[in-house]
């Protein structure tokens, strides 16, 4: 290499990192707002809006809302570049960039508006973990580029801008190659394909305020109208309702301390953003859950994945809860919950023909609670073996206040249980890809609460492995 080369080089880098300077803190930062223009905020987790600058970070929860006039530009850490048009909200629900194709998520909910997007290393690494959720259908991403619009009958339009990508709805997928558009109508329709492309508009400039002589209301006030639009307001958080997920969740009555577990059957479940808020099995006879006193704040629910996903975990705590059942409410105290769609049917048989024992690992949790203190959960396994007609779970919980193991009866569906109540969950996703409890036991000194989710792991023993494994 010639020194002339080498230094072209040199400075073709130092030019870049003048461009795309490394940000302090960039462990917590998804992107930067590299472009700004007009009335564009930017909401946090805790639901406070802040106006939006040039050079900000952004973070994995906040939602940027842009206003009549407003547009901006966010490039992400792995080099994505999201465009945002006017009167848009666009929400990073999980967004992870560790390098690492089974953890990197690029999960956002496009909730209103117009916006282009370029895919960065993300959706290079694994294209099934970059996916767009609208109020209609969920983009996933085969490609480096899309343009995706609300229309004004509701409906959303999508559009292949370089390469191909797949929409999702109603059960349905339909791949698309460069130029090709679909329409989404709703989610329990499929998309249908269209001639006309997803279009964001371009904001005309602003008109300034002209006065026409000194003509007056008979209150005084000028006739003068200002043509410009005005700023829009931020929305809040954005209510979804589920019909088919199932919730474990587990609290203490606030009058006697006794611990009430409730797992529900796949039901009606309220989600604000991508947090639990309610949940109910919508029959006689059962009781409805729900958040009340001061909300918890976003930060307090995790998740693996969209609420729209079929493999999607999620799991977090109450502070206060309530518990009502014909007519009559309870108080809870230290709500902990997991939720997610319970593994279908069919490959729980499947599952338990093959036989043989699983290990699943940790892959997140509540904060344990005893007698209202928070602790610490240090460790918990989770195992499963399926006999040749059923299967039964054991669980191993080590926290900062004792440990114990809960071992559950025998099950064939996708939910299980102890005798006694100590421990409730279901399995969650394709081929029980995850599985999610909540757990009660006393290991000296009053009943220790907590949730916590597992992923899927090693084959460990039994018969040989198949297609269900």
């Amino acid at each position: 290499m010639t020194t002339s080369t080498h230094l072209q080089q040199t400075l073709l880098v130092l030019a870049l990192a003048g461009i795309y300077p490394l940000q302090a803190g960039a462990a917590t930062s998804a992107g930067i707002a590299q472009f700004i223009a007009g009335d564009v905020n930017v909401r946090g987790a805790d639901g406070k809006t802040d106006a939006l600058q040039k050079g900000k970070d952004i973070e994995s929860g906040q939602a940027i809302v842009t206003g009549a006039n407003g547009r901006a530009q966010v490039r992400f850490s792995d080099g994505g570049l999201v465009s945002l048009q006017p009167n848009t909200e666009f929400k990073i629900a999980n967004y992870v960039d560790k390098a690492d194709p089974q953890e990197d998520r690029f999960l956002v909910d496009f909730v209103r508006g117009s916006m282009r997007a370029i895919t960065g290393l993300i959706g290079k690494r694994n294209r099934a973990n970059y996916k767009v959720t609208t109020t209609t259908a969920t983009i996933g991403i085969r490609g480096s580029g899309f343009t995706a619009s609300y229309n004004a009958d509701g409906s959303t339009t999508m559009t292949a801008e370089k390469d191909g990508i797949e929409v999702c709805s109603g059960g349905v997928c339909v791949g698309l190659v460069a130029g090709e558009s679909v329409r989404v109508t709703s989610s329990s329709e499929p998309p249908v394909r269209t001639v006309n492309r997803a279009s964001p508009p371009t904001p005309g400039n602003a008109q300034e305020v002209v006065t026409a002589g000194n003509e007056t209301t008979s209150d005084g006030n000028s006739t003068v109208k200002d043509p410009r639009p005005p700023a829009a307001t931020s929305t809040g958080p954005v209510t979804r309702i589920f019909t088919d997920i199932m919730v474990s969740a587990v609290g203490t009555d606030s009058t006697n301390y006794q611990d009430q577990f409730r797992t529900t059957a796949p039901a009606t479940a309220v989600f604000s953003d991508n947090k639990l808020t309610q949940f109910s099995d919508n029959s006689s006879g059962t009781p409805k859950w729900s958040e009340s006193g001061t909300p918890a704040p976003l930060v307090s629910f995790q998740s693996i994945g969209n609420v729209k996903d079929p493999d999607f975990i999620g799991w977090g705590m109450w502070t206060k809860g309530t518990r009502e059942l014909s007519g009559n409410s309870t108080m809870l105290d230290q709500v902990h919950y997991v939720a997610g769609r319970p593994t279908p049917q069919a490959d729980i048989t499947a599952l338990i023909g093959a036989g043989g024992s699983y290990a699943y690992n940790l892959a997140g949790s509540t904060a344990p609670t005893q007698n209202g203190v928070v602790g610490t959960l240090n460790s918990a396994t989770f195992s499963v073996n399926f006999n040749p007609s059923d299967y039964n779970v054991n669980v191993v919980i080590n926290t900062s206040f004792g440990n114990f193991n809960l071992y559950s009866d025998s099950s064939t569906s996708a939910a299980f249980s102890s005798e006694g109540g100590s421990l409730k969950g279901m399995f969650i996703g394709p081929n029980a890809a995850f599985a999610g409890v909540t757990y009660s036991n006393d290991p000296g000194g009053g009943n220790v609460t907590g949730a916590a989710a597992f992923r899927k792991g090693a084959f460990t023993s039994g018969s040989s492995c198949t297609s269900a494994c």
